[in-house]
Formats: C-alpha cells, structure tokens, sequence
C-alpha cells in the first residue's frame, strides 16, 4: 500500500509529514508543503485506527497516557499494538481524536496550532471542537 496524504482543513497544498523524513522515536509531526515525499505517506482508516507512517513501523503518537492534555505535541514512535497515545478515530467529521479520551468530557483531537501552516509547525493535541477548522483532517492518494 502506498498510503495517502493527510491535509489540513481540505488544504491540499499543505501535508502532515515527519520532520527531516528521520524515522526515529520523538521526531516532531508537523506541517509542510506536499512535496510527495514519503515522509507525508501515511495508513489511516475510518473508525479505530493507529495513523502510521506508510512501510514503517512508525506510528503517529501523543506522548504520555497519564497526561493527554490541550498542547501536547505529536511525534513519531515506534507502533506498540496496545500504547494508548496511538490509538486513534478517525471520525466522519474528519477529525482524528485520541481514543482514550473520547469517554471524557473534553476529548483530545490532532490540531493544527492557531490554524498556521507555516511550513515546520509542530501538531499537538487540543480539546475537540466541533467544526474547529484547525481540527479537520482530509486524505487523498
């Protein structure tokens, strides 16, 4: 599988991408014009699914499960079948929520900080929104 690019808020100029393409634990998932490369290739599937970096086993990751909070930055780490911080939905609204906080009051959601595409602008973590255009995530091929 080659898998797809993930875009902000239906901006196909702009994709999801590991820093630098290092496949290593804690490298930075941020921002960046689409270039093809295959640091923006990643599997993702509606509902219940972990969002990983395509022919890796590296997987999109929240940091620490104690935690889970507003800010938290995303990063790579290596995919562990039960880890919560990897763990995601993908939901029909397009937004990629942290399953272990949907039973919460304030769910946790891939967010694009202050809604800037600046090229090298790390995600985090933010209390989902509904219709927040910083939390909607689109793929194409």
């Amino acid at each position: 599988p080659t898998g797809v690019q993930i875009h902000p808020n239906f901006n196909t100029k702009k994709c999801m991408n590991v820093a630098g393409n290092r496949r290593q634990n804690g490298t930075p998932v941020q921002i960046f014009d689409c270039n093809g490369s295959p640091a923006q290739r990643w599997n993702i599937f509606r509902g219940t699914t972990r969002v990983q970096l395509t022919g890796t086993n590296f997987c999109l990751d929240a940091g620490s499960p104690n935690q889970f909070r507003n800010g938290d930055k995303l990063k790579i780490f290596r995919c562990i079948d039960s880890i919560q911080a990897q763990i995601w939905d993908y939901t029909n609204q397009n937004q990629i929520r942290l399953k272990a906080t949907e039973s919460r009051r304030n769910p946790q959601c891939v967010d694009l900080p202050r809604g800037q595409s600046f090229n090298g602008n790390q995600l985090q973590t933010f209390q989902c929104s509904n219709r927040n255009p910083n939390q909607i995530w689109t793929t194409t091929p």
